[in-house]
């Protein structure tokens, strides 16, 4: 009994130390979070632009379709469209070590939907039909009028033969000849494709896109160090309208040793709240403070988080010190609703798949969306969309 009464009583005084020395705060302060985080935070680059292929073999490259259908920046020159893409830049940050990088849907989701371009495209060309008429009657006459300017390149000798007496200038309008007739060949089968009622489904469209990313504190001198640097692929997009998500990877499939790495399994490890008495023990002698796994606590109003990213892209990041990711805070405005964080952190474009966490430095949401175009208000993805992604 006195043993029982002995041991009853060092528990009671050990308790009561531990009440005295309760584990630290695990928040950091900015500079600890940002020295920890932004290694593993990577600038996207992605260009892309489409080609459009009519059932009479005519291709043409394009960055995009107007809301009326009419192409954008059009050319049947693949180099120059491709001098002349479209680039954009976004964020995102590694998850796994496997080369895994997080970020948003609409960062790389540069496809078109072929159903509506392709309707789109028949509307415009059907609205263009009387362009390409006039187009035509005009490669007529100027074919014509280069016929008669070739006379000026033949003379006649005494005995009436025909020479070539300026070579270089039928070189010349012989080249523009065959430039003007392969453009009336174009504009006619053009006319002759929206004549028979043209079938939508009959046009082809394909969408090219390459996409590579740059680290935090290196140096880039032109798009070829994020494509050919550190190429990347398309791994998993998400399927829910409402969760904008999506996954890269680097072409190598190995996330750099001094890269960050995220938690996307929204745990935390916590101090034990019920503890054994060889847990008080190894706490009191050894200083070892009693952990366990468990889901991290949901957001409150006014609640301080962070975000690492690359607003503005390339334009903002770049230094004489290589490119330079930005930290931006701000707090909770809005309670969650399991379908989105509205917070005060101020972004701008390229921002979209930054992460966002909280002094901990425990992920909360990715960053997707502004509230409105003039505010500092922004949406964020919640971890539940995150975790439900992860296990599509």
């Amino acid at each position: 009994m006195r043993k029982l009464l002995m041991g009853l009583l060092l528990l009671t005084s050990l308790s009561m130390l531990v009440v005295g020395c309760k584990s630290e705060s695990t928040k950091k302060t900015p500079e600890q979070l940002f020295d920890e985080c932004a290694s593993g935070v990577v600038l996207i680059y992605c260009e892309s632009y489409h080609s459009i292929t009519l059932p009479t073999g005519q291709t043409m490259y394009m960055t995009g379709l107007e809301e009326n259908g009419d192409a954008v920046n059009v050319t049947t020159d693949e180099e120059l469209i491709k001098r002349n893409c479209n680039r954009m830049f976004g964020t995102g940050f590694f998850i796994d070590s496997k080369g895994d990088i997080m970020t948003n849907r609409h960062v790389l989701n540069v496809a078109m939907d072929e159903f509506e371009a392709q309707e789109k495209i028949v509307a415009s060309l059907r609205r263009e039909r009387q362009t390409y008429i006039d187009s035509m009657e005009m490669a007529r006459r100027a074919y014509a009028e280069l016929e008669e300017k070739k006379k000026e390149c033949y003379s006649q000798d005494f005995f009436g033969n025909v020479y070539v007496s300026n070579q270089e200038l039928l070189q010349k309008i012989n080249i523009v000849m065959a430039n003007v007739e392969e453009r009336f060949n174009g504009w006619r089968y053009l006319c002759d494709f929206i004549s028979a009622n043209a079938n939508p489904r009959a046009i082809k469209v394909k969408t090219y896109s390459k996409l590579g990313i740059a680290y935090n504190n290196t140096h880039v001198e032109d798009f070829d160090d994020f494509l050919k640097g550190n190429p990347c692929t398309v791994r998993k997009i998400s399927r829910r309208e409402d969760a904008d998500l999506a996954i890269i990877q680097l072409k190598k499939k190995q996330t750099p040793e001094h890269a960050h790495v995220f938690d996307v399994s929204g745990k935390v490890m916590k101090e034990k709240e019920s503890k054994s008495p060889s847990d008080y023990i190894n706490q009191i002698l050894f200083g070892e403070t009693p952990m366990e796994e468990t889901d991290a606590d949901d957001l409150k109003m006014d609640q301080q988080l962070y975000m690492i990213g690359y607003n503005h892209g390339i334009a903002i990041a770049q230094t004489r010190e290589g490119i330079k990711a930005q930290m931006t805070s701000g707090k909770i405005t809005q309670l969650p609703d399991g379908i989105r964080l509205l917070y005060s952190i101020p972004t701008m474009q390229g921002s979209s798949g930054s992460p966002v966490f909280d002094e901990d430095g425990t992920l909360r949401g990715v960053n997707f969306a502004k509230a409105t175009l003039n505010d500092d208000f922004n949406f964020g993805i919640p971890m539940n969309l995150i975790k439900d992604f992860l296990k599509e």
